[in-house]
């Protein structure tokens, strides 16, 4: 994980810039390991390119940005012929696995550096995520981009009242914010020096559909994946169990996406404490961990992974919500009014209210972290996997957020969700912010997430809603549209909140692999719509997600086997927070609207 900030503009106003020394000190954040810049003069250009480093690879940190001479006999100057900015896991290239002690950043700099030109050729060839910025001197291009999933942050900046100047970064300028636009995942830009003029438009090679054919975009790439499986299932097909073959192939694909993920997790990234060891010694992963289905597996089949003597943290958040404590307030005046009543037609003796009150109330109080969805959950799915893998030491962080801490932080998670700007953003948002926060010198910097399972094996109740309103076609319909907007939805603002703390998300469930083979199975081995179900006890187990279900099952979580889908923003109770202000609150409102 890493921090880019590229700027460029004319070289004799270079003093002018218009990029804030908050925005550098943001860029650090990221990556805490290192920070460092280059610059160069092209022609009448200045380019400046900066990057932080948080260090999760190789032996040792490698400094960013990364750059060399091109060489040749036309060079007539010292200035570097290539430069890369690099914020990513590049877990294969071309097929094959970077060793243990490989450096990915210094291995893709070495393809870009001997590429001649043909850039959108390699970063073809990477499985992971990331953005990235690379000058290639020779033809005088700055390429910039994300992977075609869009799971790393980058964003470019609109010129600033006339100035000319481009800059590109993983996140927004807070004081120039509303000139920052998210630099799509539909392929790999760059910017011409020779041909450049203000205000600039980046030309493009766009990733396009295997099913397209090669002559409509002849500057295009082709996704790594194929199209969705659309084969319609017969009339009641049998039910999945425990022994189907896409159970136990579902295990190998997370199992390995999770090895090259959380294996090899270099020492040097780890925060040691003087005396951390046995009980305190401390955790090179965490799990974002609501105890629900996805979060769970991840863990219970990283158990399988990692060595017995290492730790794993299960971050659970639980909010005060104001909305939740009205509530209870509410509910218990409710019931004092009642009892006085009641009281009062029996001749009883009437409590006095002021104490029926306050004990109300306090219970209220004491309860209203351990009465969040997530919480509850979070604890049984944490005793069920100290039940099934007894000699792991799991441990569960419970996270508590006053409502005090959600208005200290609230301007700047809205700063790091830009341009994301509703209701539902600042929701999520601040269940990531607050659940990604280290809790201590030696948190794990890498942090693991379930997005993914719910659009690849039909998660959400919409999916159930299609079936039933138009079968397996519909159903098929609904998948395929969560799957050709996964790279348009959410990613880049989670990382950006992420790393905000100087921690990376790592997504097994969007693994290159893991994809291309299950958009291929039918759907009726994804999950359970229409099928005839078996008299088995499993058989109990909801249609949504059900090959992921039984996997749980089979590995001995029935428990979390059986858990509901719940969003985090209602699990963790960040949803509505502040409601009262002004009526109902719809997530798709504008926090801007909200604020104006």
């Amino acid at each position: 994980m890493c921090g880019i900030l590229f700027e460029l503009s004319q070289a004799d106003n270079f003093t002018t810039s218009s990029i804030s020394d908050d925005l550098v000190k943001d860029v650090a954040r990221r990556g805490p390991d290192s920070l460092e810049s280059v610059e160069l003069v092209v022609g009448s250009l200045r380019l400046k390119f900066t990057s932080s480093v948080l260090s999760l690879r190789g032996t040792a940190v490698v400094s960013q940005p990364l750059f060399s001479k091109s060489g040749g006999a036309e060079k007539q100057d010292d200035a570097p012929g290539y430069v890369l900015c690099w914020n990513g896991e590049a877990w294969r290239f071309d097929g094959q696995e970077f060793g243990s002690d490989e450096n990915d950043t210094e291995a893709i700099f070495n393809q870009l550096s001997s590429c001649n030109g043909e850039v959108q050729d390699v970063l073809q060839k990477i499985e992971g995520p990331f953005a990235f910025v690379f000058y290639d001197g020779p033809s005088k291009r700055v390429w910039f981009g994300r992977d075609w999933l869009g799971r790393r942050s980058l964003l470019r900046r609109k010129s600033v009242d006339g100035d000319g100047n481009v800059a590109i970064c993983s996140i927004a300028d807070s004081q120039t914010i509303s000139k920052w636009e998210e630099i799509e995942a539909d392929g790999f830009y760059y910017i011409d020096l020779q041909t450049y003029t203000n205000p600039w438009h980046p030309q493009k090679r766009t990733f396009v559909s295997k099913s397209e054919p090669s002559s409509t975009e002849p500057h295009s790439m082709t996704l790594p994946i194929p199209q969705l499986c659309k084969h319609i299932p017969p009339t009641n097909p049998p039910a999945l169990n425990p022994q189907s073959p896409p159970v136990s192939r579902l295990y190998d694909l997370l199992y390995d996406s999770l090895r090259l993920r959380v294996q090899n997790i270099p020492r040097h990234s780890i925060p040691l404490v003087p005396g951390h060891e046995g009980k305190l010694r401390p955790s090179k992963v965490g799990i974002l961990f609501s105890g629900g289905l996805d979060c769970t597996m991840l863990a219970r089949i990283a158990h399988d992974i990692l060595p017995a003597e290492e730790p794993i943290e299960l971050l659970n958040v639980a909010f005060e919500n104001k909305r939740v404590l009205q509530a209870a307030f509410a509910e218990a005046k409710k019931a004092r009014k009642s009892k006085k009543a009641s009281a009062q037609m029996n001749n009883e003796t009437e409590l006095e209210p002021s104490a029926l009150e306050d004990l109300s109330v306090m219970d209220s109080i004491n309860s209203v972290y351990d009465i969040c969805p997530d919480r509850q959950t979070g604890r049984k799915s944490w005793l069920e996997l100290q039940s099934v893998c007894p000699t792991r030491d799991w441990r569960f962080r419970e996270i508590n957020v006053p409502y005090e801490q959600v208005v200290q932080h609230k301007s700047a998670v809205i700063a790091l969700l830009h341009p994301h700007d509703t209701e539902m953003d600042l929701s999520i948002g601040l269940a990531f912010y607050f659940a990604s926060r280290p809790l201590e010198t030696d948190s794990p910097r890498i942090l693991l997430s379930g997005l993914g399972a719910d659009e690849l094996f039909g998660g959400y109740a919409r999916h159930g809603t299609a079936f039933n309103r138009a079968g397996y076609p519909g159903l098929i319909d609904e998948l395929e549209l969560d799957l050709t907007r996964l790279g348009k939805r959410n990613l880049g603002r989670d990382d950006r909140i992420i790393a905000n703390w100087g921690r990376e998300a790592r997504f097994p469930f969007l693994d290159e692999r893991l994809l291309q083979e299950v958009v291929s199975w039918p759907v009726t081995d994804k999950c359970g719509f229409g099928a005839v179900q078996s008299d088995e006890e499993w058989s109990t187990l909801d249609n949504e997600k059900q090959v992921l279900r039984l996997l749980a099952w089979k590995l001995g979580m029935k428990g979390v086997a059986g858990e509901k889908k719940r969003a985090i923003q209602f699990g963790a109770r960040t949803a509505k927070m502040e409601a009262a202000r002004g009526g109902k609150v719809k997530g798709t409102q504008k926090i801007s609207a909200a604020l104006g």
